[in-house]
């Protein structure tokens, strides 16, 4: 547990919460049972929900797995009041240990941060979709280095790198998405509990979560096209392969009838002592055929 003030503004911060912090903050303040019970739960969905004297609020943060190849969700509960902000996770946050060290270490910006809570909450939101920014880095990698491979030659293996990018979009839509909407909530809610100067503020959150779900789209395209692109030449690499065994057993019919004409008996009675003359003349002609065909083929750019 971290406790930071400035004057008669207190941040208090819970990872991995316990039922002795629990406890803790029920001493302190009167939250209603059901709310402090859910916070030794992760939540489905997002939310917040405004009571009496406090603000209830759910955020979910996309974050990277490096062992999975995509985004997971992580999240960060917090209880607002008047003169006090107590956030929970579940566990250790980038954006929150990054938020603690610039108010430990930059005593203006604790100030203009910690000025009252609306603000406070304003920081430590925006901390949270900067380091949500940040986390689209490795999708933009991963873009950039599939639209170098793309005509390399490697279209099976691509199918593979492009089918986990998409994944990793999708998950981090899934969560990123809902973010807008509780976003555009607290905004309003916040109005009845701050009053109007607090809308200003909210409204550049919404603003910068646009621009992460914009990056996205425009990552989604790329990766859309990128896909297109590559199932293009894989049909027709495999169109190619095709026909080349097309034409290759083309070439191979007239060798085939001729070892079955010598494999029937009546075949061989009906020409005798000619057999050799026959073969010879046969062998010739199949050996023609085949040079002509392959001729044709190659001027055709058919091989």
């Amino acid at each position: 547990m971290k406790i930071i003030k400035n004057k008669n503004i207190t941040w208090i911060d819970i990872a991995k919460p316990t039922k002795q912090d629990i406890e803790f903050i029920a001493k302190q303040h009167k939250f209603h049972p059901i709310i402090l019970d859910e916070l030794l739960h992760v939540s489905a969905h997002s939310r917040v929900d405004i009571y009496d004297q406090y603000l209830y609020l759910t955020y979910h943060i996309p974050i990277y797995d490096q062992i999975m190849k995509t985004s997971r969700k992580a999240e960060i509960d917090c209880l607002i009041t008047k003169n006090k902000i107590i956030t929970v996770h579940y566990e250790e946050l980038e954006p929150i240990n990054n938020f603690t060290r610039n108010l430990t270490n930059n005593l203006h910006f604790k100030e203009t941060s910690m000025d009252n809570t609306g603000k406070l909450l304003y920081s430590i939101i925006e901390e949270i979709i900067s380091f949500s920014m940040r986390q689209l880095k490795h999708i933009e990698e991963n873009v950039i280095g599939l639209t170098q491979e793309l005509f390399t030659g490697n279209e099976e293996a691509m199918l593979r790198k492009i089918s986990y990018v998409k994944r990793d979009l999708l998950d981090y839509r899934i969560i990123s998405g809902p973010q807008e909407i509780l976003l555009k909530s607290l905004k309003e809610t916040a109005i009845k509990f701050w009053g109007g100067s607090i809308v200003v503020y909210l409204s550049d959150l919404v603003g910068d979560h646009l621009k992460v779900i914009q990056h996205l789209e425009n990552y989604q395209q790329t990766i859309e096209s990128l896909e297109e692109t590559n199932a293009q030449l894989l049909n027709a690499k495999t169109n190619s392969v095709m026909k080349k065994f097309t034409i290759l057993a083309f070439l191979t019919i007239p060798i085939v009838i001729i070892m079955q004409l010598f494999a029937v008996e009546s075949f061989n009675r009906l020409f005798g002592e000619n057999d050799l003359k026959v073969f010879l003349i046969s062998l010739i002609a199949v050996i023609s055929v085949t040079t002509i065909s392959l001729v044709v083929f190659k001027n055709k750019k058919w091989l």
